[in-house]
């Protein structure tokens, strides 16, 4: 099944700017990882176009989110597979 989004820009957009619907709800519940990290990142996040409601963003504002979300996600996937190695060895 393809609820399991590939980790790519659009993907991020579309899971966290997206309109509520029934399938958002369930990629949501599919990828609670990715769902978290933007929760984490928008908390903290600033517009480059100094937009302040995530529904005047930008198209520039969404990509520079999600670029930030994917950067997040892939430094704790890394320190993830690190305490993972240590463990092993």
């Amino acid at each position: 099944m393809g609820a399991i989004v590939k980790l790519s820009t659009k993907n991020v957009i579309d899971l966290w700017f997206a309109e509520d619907t029934p399938i958002r709800q369930y990629k949501i519940r599919m990828n609670p990882n990715l769902w978290a990290m933007c929760e984490r990142v928008s908390q903290d996040f600033k517009a480059p176009s100094g937009r302040q409601s995530p529904s005047q963003y930008r198209k520039s504002d969404k990509v520079a989110f999600a670029k930030l979300v994917l950067e997040k996600f892939s430094e704790e996937e890394s320190v993830a597979d690190k305490d993972l190695y240590e463990l092993a060895y």
